[in-house]
């Protein structure tokens, strides 16, 4: 029983790390590579700070849930890749930061982007490359999703 716990967890703690670090990724990713994007994502994407990473965190994490299901195991295939350069340790204070998602103060949601920034940084280019597209297509279908006027409401 312990076991299963213990591997429930783990697959709880690998989504929260996700969408936790979806969003620090968006500013950090954007900050090395510069990829050209739309007006809308841009400006997010430009932002600094906690806020912005704030903002990153909730518009990728909203924004995941409309990739089609295998962008979304794709994604969460690099992000585990990107996890496992990392310490035991370092690990674990990711999962740990993770855990406390938007409640995250701003010491841990730096803490936590620091963390993954050193994991990202040990990727292969080309997975680096496919992670930042993937992200940018959240916040792409986020955005819109966002601009469309709500049906049914008076």
């Amino acid at each position: 029983m312990v076991q299963e716990r213990s591997s429930s967890l783990s697959n709880g703690t690998k989504l929260v790390i996700a969408l936790l670090v979806f969003g620090t990724v968006l500013v950090i990713i954007s900050r090395l590579y510069r990829t050209p994007l739309d007006e809308d994502a841009l400006d997010v994407l430009e932002q600094q700070g906690i806020p912005a990473a704030r903002q990153g965190m909730s518009l990728a994490r909203e924004g995941r849930k409309l990739l089609p299901l295998e962008e979304q195991h794709e994604l969460d295939a690099l992000y585990d890749e990107a996890l496992q350069t990392l310490t035991p340790e370092e690990r674990q204070r990711a999962k740990t930061l993770a855990q406390q998602g938007p409640a995250a103060n701003d010491q841990q949601v730096t803490e936590s982007g620091g963390l993954m920034q050193k994991a990202l940084r040990a990727l292969p280019q080309e997975k680096l490359q496919r992670l930042w597209e993937l992200i940018q297509k959240a916040v792409r279908l986020q955005l819109a999703q966002e601009k469309q006027p709500t049906t049914g409401q008076p």
